[in-house]
């Protein structure tokens, strides 16, 4: 299963489609400060002297790092978001698909929510094409979006990593990406030992895991508190007031447990209503090119008929015709 440019079109880039943020273009406040402020940071992580944005869109991160003097390009399979790039920007952008090899070499290519919209093999041609391109890679691809319907491809940030590993592409574990997403990562480069490797992952893990382990404490104290502090107060108050808090915290409960149980329901309704979408998408598309041919085809008979009007054997029969019509008449 494969996603088209197509399927990135006007209704693509929709506010609603785009979580309400506003219309995907550089004049709106909050796309061009995330971009700018994610073109600053990779400038300051990285100091690029050329970026190449794959899966660019409208070229939003190609125009913030232009404007801090990187000479930045990107590309995109969806000849209408190109198309919609701002006059800026437009002559840095070009369509084409990941999956064909890239020419030259780049400082850095950032590649920006986009594998998970191609389909497996497509998404390996695409990160070889990109590992050939440069020796640093900024990365994000959702691991957990299964909603958009354009979402084919979606797995887990580790999986990612390993298959970067496969090409020699290791983690900055130094670098924080988290201005970009929570799951970005900074790929390099390296011939790295064994022991390299374990240590740079073991450096992230056990801060982490000592932090896990003092956030279950707190919560657990925090449980024993509320537990203590419920008991006395059961205690210290009639055995009706203690029935009566009781049976709210039930019907509390209750009350919870019917608005999960709706918004699965709702859930599941939506789920279907996209299903129903994504079919009427097909049969739109199949009629249009049914249309489309039916159109070819009677644009070819009438060109034939033209043509039959413009032979002299027409002509010659029109000349017998007419006189005959005048002797009838």
């Amino acid at each position: 299963m494969r996603t088209t440019a197509d399927d990135y079109a006007l209704s693509y880039y929709n506010e609603a489609h785009l979580g309400g943020a506003g219309e995907y273009d550089w004049s709106n406040d909050h796309w061009r400060g995330f971009f700018t402020m994610v073109a600053e940071r990779i400038v300051g992580l990285t100091e690029p002297t050329s970026v190449l944005d794959v899966g660019c869109a409208k070229g939003l991160l190609v125009q913030a790092l232009a404007g801090l003097r990187v000479d930045a390009r990107g590309f995109d399979i969806s000849d209408f978001a190109v198309e919609s790039a701002h006059p800026d920007v437009r002559d840095r952008l070009w369509v084409a698909s990941a999956t064909e090899p890239i020419d030259g070499r780049y400082d850095l290519i950032t590649c920006i929510e986009v594998l998970e919209h191609m389909d497996a093999a497509d998404a390996q041609r695409a990160i070889d094409a990109m590992c050939a391109a440069s020796d640093r890679i900024l990365f994000s691809s959702t691991p957990s979006d299964f909603a958009e319907s354009t979402h084919i491809n979606v797995h887990p940030t580790a999986q990612w990593a390993a298959w970067f590993a496969e090409r020699g592409f290791y983690r900055r574990t130094d670098a924080d990406t988290s201005f970009l997403t929570t799951w970005a990562i900074l790929f390099e480069r390296a011939e790295l030992s064994k022991r390299t490797v374990v240590e740079r992952y073991e450096a992230q893990l056990a801060p982490l895991n000592a932090e896990i382990l003092d956030k279950r404490r707190a919560l657990l104290d925090a449980h024993r508190r509320i537990d203590r502090l419920t008991t006395e107060a059961a205690r210290s108050r009639p055995d009706d007031d203690a029935l009566l808090a009781r049976h709210a915290a039930l019907v509390a409960r209750d009350n919870v447990i019917g608005l999960e149980a709706q918004i699965g329901v709702l859930q599941a309704q939506l789920a279907q209503a996209r299903s129903r979408l994504t079919k009427t998408r097909a049969k739109l598309a199949g009629a249009r090119t049914q249309l489309k041919r039916a159109r070819a085809m009677a644009k070819r008979r009438q060109h034939e008929v033209d043509a039959l009007r413009e032979s002299r054997s027409w002509r010659v029969g029109q000349a017998v015709v007419s006189p005959l019509g005048k002797l009838k008449r």
